[in-house]
């Protein structure tokens, strides 16, 4: 059996990020990279004061940064193996659920190209 530690950082883990609001948010930051709380809230289309509460999540877990640009504060995913994690879903949901299979083909594609976008980066 696995060890109990290793259990309960993976009941955090996914307890963070079993949030619609949180996986926009991870969705969003894999996409743009960085942005202020104003951006990500127009962008998903959420208050600030109820996105600013699930960033607080993410960033307490570990899983974003943020960095003070002058009166602007930008979040960032620090975690890159949420991108695997997301991707990893995506699969499954597209193999258990081929009758929805154009929604979940979809994000498996956005996925990819935020994947590949991002090794196009590092390669600079």
């Amino acid at each position: 059996m696995v060890d109990e530690f290793v259990i309960a950082r993976l009941s955090k883990l996914f307890t963070v990020i079993a949030n619609e609001i949180r996986i926009k948010i991870i969705y969003t930051l894999m996409e743009y990279d960085s942005l202020s709380v104003t951006e990500i809230s127009q962008k998903i289309g959420i208050p600030q004061n109820t996105l600013s509460s699930h960033l607080k999540i993410l960033y307490d877990g570990g899983y974003i940064t943020k960095a003070q640009n002058w009166r602007t504060i930008l979040y960032k995913i620090k975690e890159p193996k949420l991108r695997e994690i997301l991707e990893l879903g995506s699969m499954i949901l597209y193999n258990k659920w081929e009758g929805s299979w154009e929604k979940i083909a979809f994000a498996k594609k956005k996925i990819e190209e935020i994947n590949k976008r991002s090794k196009d980066e590092q390669k600079k």
